[in-house]
């Protein structure tokens, strides 16, 4: 039974160059953990706005989904190892700089919204370049597990880094947040660069709007992938409801910094025990089933979390919410893999990226709207109730995808 849980981690085994990327990307997601705590604490302090709050992690967010869209085109032109050593040194320029805004008498708000932005671009780039160059680094049949672990990667450094950025700014302040995020690029860039050259195996030569515009059609099309496209947006729509956490900790739990921290570690820690107890999803004969109950389970869950009033239940409902979460991105992923023909992969790969962080760009404006008339934990409700109904609708409509399998199915192709 327990190894039927155990999630595969052969790659890791079998594979120097994919071990080099699983750590470098550990790393670098604790600095994108120390910015998801840093600016919105940093933003709020300043403005006291969850308005201001909101509209920062959009600029973000945006930002990222034109790296995704442009680091997709690049990716498919230019050596991957190459473009991935430019994004992640660009990101730790932008952290330099955040630092030394933070430590300034009086910080730029102005500096923050285009230095937000800043590593949601290059972030955009060098998660594409990534996605598109994991096929060479492992065997076929491994692809899977290869995305389970690469999930398994950003839930680790989002367990511990949100608290460790809410404890240093708690001791030294919002500033040495940036510093140490910017110090971790360093490694991360070591670790790079021991890759080997990734070039595409066929350079596409299609106009980049064209290409762009033939995946479009084809996720429109396909009654599998495009319904995994359209819950994966509602799924991350919802995903602008850390936005409030700041108001929320503050005002309904009555918490400071550690608090905020420890909210948006907690979804993290639920997802890494998702991440390793995966291995029952390549034995499962109903994934599609079992994607549509996770994703109205989890936004249930949401709702329940506006309810809470002591800080334990609701790092409780959250670390619930994260465990939930995590196998809906891993059944999602792999059957997006199993029912994207090869010459669609890094089109496809590219949009879902792109989708889910539109989807949290609107999110997190849309919450930071509600959170301007309703108190921070009714908010909450109000999003997790309409994205649960909303997750229910989809369940009972979309036919395609209950009866969706991780088997590659040639009609597909």
């Amino acid at each position: 039974m327990l190894r039927r849980l155990a999630m595969d981690v052969s790659p890791l085994r079998t594979s120097r160059a994919f071990r080099d990327v699983f750590v470098a990307r550990t790393v670098s997601v604790f600095g994108i953990g120390m910015l998801l705590v840093a600016v919105p604490v940093q933003v709020y302090a300043m403005t006291g706005s969850t308005v201001h709050v909101g509209a920062v992690s959009s600029a973000e967010g945006f930002a990222l989904l034109a790296g995704f869209l442009w680091g997709g085109v690049l990716a498919d032109r230019q050596d991957r190892r190459r473009l991935m050593l430019l994004a992640r040194g660009t990101a730790g320029l932008g952290f330099a700089l955040l630092a030394l805004n933070a430590f300034l008498p009086s910080p730029s708000l102005a500096a923050i919204y285009v230095l937000a932005a800043w590593d949601g671009l290059a972030t955009g780039v060098s998660v594409t370049a990534l996605l598109a160059a994991t096929p060479a680094l492992v065997p076929p049949d491994k692809l899977v597990a290869a995305g389970a672990l690469n999930a398994l990667t950003v839930r680790l450094g989002s367990m511990i880094s949100p608290a460790l950025g809410g404890l240093t700014i708690s001791a030294f302040g919002v500033g040495w947040n940036y510093a140490a995020a910017a110090f971790g690029t360093l490694v991360t860039l070591g670790l790079l660069t021991r890759l080997p050259a990734l070039r595409p195996a066929v350079v596409v030569t299609e106009n980049p709007l064209r290409a762009i515009g033939s995946g479009l059609r084809f996720v429109a099309t396909h009654r599998v992938v495009g319904s995994l496209m359209l819950l994966g947006l509602l799924f991350m729509v919802a995903g602008g409801i850390p936005v409030l956490m700041p108001a929320f900790a503050t005002l309904q739990l009555g918490g400071g910094p550690a608090t905020i921290g420890l909210l948006y570690t907690a979804p993290a820690c639920g997802a890494v025990l998702g991440s390793i107890t995966s291995g029952w999803v390549v034995h499962s004969r109903a994934p599609g089933r079992a994607l549509l109950v996770a994703s109205v389970c989890g936004f249930v869950l949401l709702a329940c979390l506006g309810l809470a009033r002591h800080p334990a239940l609701a790092v409780a409902i959250l670390f619930g919410y994260g465990f939930v979460a995590s196998i809906e991105e891993i059944i999602r992923y792999g059957l997006i893999q199993a029912h994207t023909p090869d010459g669609y992969l890094g089109r496809v790969n590219a949009l879902w990226a792109a989708q889910e962080t539109g989807g949290e760009a609107v999110g997190a404006l849309g919450a930071g709207a509600l959170g301007r008339y309703l108190a921070p934990g009714a908010a909450i409700v109000v999003y997790g109730t309409a994205s649960a109904a909303l997750a229910l609708a989809l369940a009972l409509t979309l036919t395609g995808l209950r009866g969706a399998t991780l088997e590659t199915e040639s009609q597909d192709a």
